[in-house]
């Protein structure tokens, strides 16, 4: 239904364009009805292409403001804890939220064991946290960072930002009630590359 609604406005914005250019009758006037027609349904989404290029320069992708070393673990409340961060990376503590909301972690024995602890108050001095600012913006910015937990800073984040596209594309994509994506900034930095380029393990060697 939205497909026949789209196409019936693009011929009903044709035959009014031939209409108005068959009306003028100068040369310059028909040719300022052809670019009239060109640009209205066109200019803002090349704005807005070229405005992402430009606010994706400035914010976007990896931003690494201090490294923290010898890191017992962190927090990410939005998973639950998983042993790859212990066993690959070398965390002794990984703390984050069961299934049923409790708060849970992980943590690695002297022995090497590895146990589950839930029902916690989280500890650790590390938080990865997931960001999504304006949600209804026509640019969004979706993006994560590492914040320390007793004072507040910011030690990274990693920024990426999704353009809807001009208001044609924004139209039809409402017909379908659906946001688009005209463009992003790039590749989006992973949470792995994030936590490990910003928070060292106390030990570095790889548990097998």
């Amino acid at each position: 239904m939205g497909g026949l609604l789209v196409l019936a406005l693009i011929f009903a914005y044709v035959i009014l364009t031939s209409k108005l250019f068959k009306r003028v009758r100068p040369w310059w006037a028909k040719a300022l009805v052809i670019v009239a027609a060109i640009l209205i349904p066109t200019a803002d989404a090349v704005y807005g292409r070229h405005k992402l290029k430009r606010m994706c320069e400035a914010e976007g992708g990896l931003h690494i403001y201090r490294v923290a070393e010898g890191v017992d673990g962190f927090d990410d409340a939005s998973i639950t804890p998983h042993d790859e961060w212990i066993l690959k990376y070398g965390y002794r503590i990984i703390e984050g939220t069961e299934l049923n909301g409790k708060r849970s972690r992980l943590v690695r024995l002297p022995n090497g064991k590895i146990v589950r602890e839930t029902g916690i108050k989280p500890m650790t001095e590390y938080i990865y946290e997931i960001k999504k600012i304006n949600p209804y913006s026509i640019f969004i910015r979706d993006g994560s960072h590492v914040r320390v937990r007793s004072t507040g800073e910011i030690l990274s984040r990693e920024v990426n930002i999704n353009y809807s596209g001009g208001w044609l594309e924004r139209f039809v994509n409402g017909l379908y009630s659906v946001r688009g994506t005209a463009g992003m900034c790039g590749s989006i930095v992973s949470k792995h590359e994030l936590i490990a380029k910003t928070l060292k393990p106390l030990k570095q060697e790889k548990t097998k």
